[in-house]
Protein backbone atom coordinates (compact mmCIF):
# COMPACT_ATOMS: atom_id res chain seq x y z
CA UNK A 1 0.00 0.00 0.00
CA UNK A 2 1.63 3.35 -1.10
CA UNK A 3 1.87 5.97 1.72
CA UNK A 4 0.19 8.81 1.53
CA UNK A 5 1.68 11.56 4.21
CA UNK A 6 -1.00 11.74 6.36
CA UNK A 7 -0.75 10.15 9.97
CA UNK A 8 -4.21 10.50 10.99
CA UNK A 9 -7.35 10.03 8.99
CA UNK A 10 -9.87 13.14 8.05
CA UNK A 11 -13.17 12.03 9.57
CA UNK A 12 -16.05 13.87 7.75
CA UNK A 13 -19.21 15.42 9.39
CA UNK A 14 -21.29 12.94 7.20
CA UNK A 15 -19.26 9.74 8.86
CA UNK A 16 -19.57 11.36 12.13
CA UNK A 17 -23.33 11.22 11.79
CA UNK A 18 -23.40 7.87 10.72
CA UNK A 19 -20.98 6.20 13.38
CA UNK A 20 -23.67 7.74 16.10
CA UNK A 21 -26.15 6.49 14.70
CA UNK A 22 -25.25 2.66 13.79
CA UNK A 23 -22.66 2.59 16.58
CA UNK A 24 -24.31 4.24 19.53
CA UNK A 25 -28.16 4.03 18.48
CA UNK A 26 -28.35 7.60 17.72
CA UNK A 27 -32.18 8.46 16.72
CA UNK A 28 -31.18 10.97 13.69
CA UNK A 29 -34.75 11.32 12.33
CA UNK A 30 -36.15 11.64 15.90
CA UNK A 31 -33.86 14.51 16.39
CA UNK A 32 -34.60 16.04 12.92
CA UNK A 33 -38.43 15.86 13.85
CA UNK A 34 -37.53 17.32 16.91
CA UNK A 35 -35.46 20.55 15.31
CA UNK A 36 -38.42 20.94 12.92
CA UNK A 37 -41.24 21.14 16.10
CA UNK A 38 -39.10 23.78 17.39
CA UNK A 39 -38.35 25.92 14.20
CA UNK A 40 -41.92 25.28 12.64
CA UNK A 41 -43.49 28.79 13.54
CA UNK A 42 -39.78 30.70 13.37
CA UNK A 43 -39.92 29.37 9.48
CA UNK A 44 -43.63 30.14 9.12
CA UNK A 45 -42.99 33.74 10.20
CA UNK A 46 -39.70 34.31 8.58
CA UNK A 47 -37.60 34.48 11.30
CA UNK A 48 -33.73 34.20 10.84
CA UNK A 49 -33.04 32.48 13.91
CA UNK A 50 -35.48 30.80 16.90
CA UNK A 51 -34.59 29.93 20.55
CA UNK A 52 -35.37 26.87 21.69
CA UNK A 53 -34.26 24.87 24.60
CA UNK A 54 -31.54 26.91 25.64
CA UNK A 55 -30.05 26.89 22.27
CA UNK A 56 -30.10 29.12 19.04
CA UNK A 57 -31.08 27.41 15.54
CA UNK A 58 -30.13 29.79 12.51
CA UNK A 59 -32.45 29.61 9.44
CA UNK A 60 -31.82 30.43 6.48
CA UNK A 61 -34.07 30.19 3.19
CA UNK A 62 -36.53 28.40 5.25
CA UNK A 63 -33.78 25.65 6.24
CA UNK A 64 -32.63 24.85 10.00
CA UNK A 65 -28.74 25.83 8.77
CA UNK A 66 -26.95 25.46 12.52
CA UNK A 67 -27.29 25.18 15.73
CA UNK A 68 -25.53 27.46 18.22
CA UNK A 69 -25.20 28.15 22.20
CA UNK A 70 -27.34 30.61 23.06
CA UNK A 71 -25.50 33.36 24.90
CA UNK A 72 -27.36 34.46 28.27
CA UNK A 73 -26.55 38.41 28.23
CA UNK A 74 -28.16 40.52 30.70
CA UNK A 75 -30.57 43.21 28.88
CA UNK A 76 -30.81 46.50 29.94
CA UNK A 77 -33.57 48.22 31.66
CA UNK A 78 -33.99 44.20 33.23
CA UNK A 79 -33.18 44.45 37.00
Amino acid sequence: MPVTGFEIAVVSDHALLRYLERKHGLDVEALRAEIRTACRDGVRYGAKAVVADGVKFVITDDTVVTCLERKRTERKGKG
